[in-house]
């Protein structure tokens, strides 16, 4: 594993805009550029070809819970091994063991039944206490932490390793040596580990390997249970207002990560897997969301309107729009189109 100390661009490349925030003129509204956001952008096609990009293709980035469908399939797998039946966990439960949750009533009690299966209590839960986004005036509590469903799938794959406590997030432990060892065959050798907000291992990637691996979550026969769970339900992977949730309800699997990550995967009219990854470069993830949804809108893959990002406000209304800048989509569905794609039917 190599070492990385900044994991910035390189001389002959570096963040584009990809994302710009405007806010209204009252005296003519017309939208006025306020903001934007800078950051990385790859689309791959089928057999994982680079497609389309924008900024560095290279750059490293920590995947942080974009992997988490990954992560869950590695965790089955470990579950089947020693045999517990293939239809545990139930559906619910292994949706929000891949979910970064808003804490929501429904998350809670999923990861609360994910937890029984291990017997462990929600106080034993190896993330942090948090406070839930859906519930901002609670008491903290590690079941209300948007990880808690990842940790209690680690609690259950680590109890029939003999692992438990701290040692299920050791990444020298038995584990986590098996989660990432099945992300490193699937996103190759990473440039770093570190550790995640949740005190889970982070591993660190260049762009285009995630967007590239991240097909194996809609062509990977070991990633279909984990693909069928957050389809069936799309609220309990993120929750109100979550663009990951209309995603996934919309046949797109995917999954958001801290500090402006995003990943995405879906097929076409011919079941050929496409996917992509972007990276915010300041972290925010309220441009990368625009842009991942507008892309897919406009490449035919959901309709229009599914999910709108959330406006600047002025006086508590909309005041403006998010969205990407110039001809981004534009030129992400030309380039797709040159490579073949070809818009599912709906």
């Amino acid at each position: 594993m190599s070492s990385v100390a900044r994991p910035g661009p390189t001389p002959s490349s570096g963040p584009v805009p990809l994302a710009e925030v405007t806010r209204r003129c009252r005296r003519t509204g017309a939208e006025v550029v306020e903001s934007s956001h800078a950051g990385h952008l790859v689309v791959c096609g089928p057999d994982g070809r680079m497609v389309a990009s924008r900024g560095e293709v290279d750059r490293i980035t920590f995947a942080r819970s974009s992997v988490k469908p990954l992560q869950a399939a590695a965790c089955l797998e470990i579950l089947a091994e020693h045999g517990v039946p293939a239809d545990e966990p139930s559906p619910e439960e292994l949706a929000v063991a891949w979910a970064s949750h808003r804490g929501e009533g429904q998350h809670l009690a999923a990861v609360t039944r994910l937890l029984a299966r291990s017997g462990t209590p929600a106080t034993d839960l190896t993330c942090p206490p948090a406070v839930p986004e859906a519930d901002p005036g609670a008491t903290p509590s590690r079941l209300q932490h948007n990880c808690s469903g990842k940790h209690a799938l680690f609690a259950w794959a680590g109890a029939v390793l003999g692992v438990r406590g701290p040692a299920l997030l050791d990444p020298e432990g038995p584990l986590q040596q098996r989660v990432l060892g099945s992300l490193a065959a699937t996103l190759g050798a990473p440039a770093a580990i570190g550790t995640d907000g949740c005190g889970a291992p982070a591993v660190a990637v260049p762009l285009h390997r995630l967007a590239a691996g991240f097909r194996e979550v809609v062509t990977d026969p070991r990633s279909a249970r984990v693909r069928a769970a957050g389809a069936a339900h799309p609220q309990l992977i993120g929750g109100e207002g979550r663009l990951e949730s209309a995603l996934c309800a919309a046949g797109v699997t995917a999954k958001v990560g801290a500090e402006g990550v995003y990943a995405a995967a879906w097929t076409d009219d011919r079941h050929r897997a496409w996917s992509l990854a972007i990276k915010a470069e300041d972290g925010a993830v309220r441009g990368v969301a625009a842009v991942v949804s507008a892309l897919l809108v406009a490449l035919g893959v959901v309709p229009e309107g599914i999910w709108d990002p959330p406006p600047p406000l002025g006086g508590g209304r909309p005041a403006g729009v998010v969205r990407p800048v110039g001809d981004l989509a534009e030129a992400v569905v030309a380039a797709a189109a040159e490579a073949g794609w070809h818009p599912p039917s709906r």
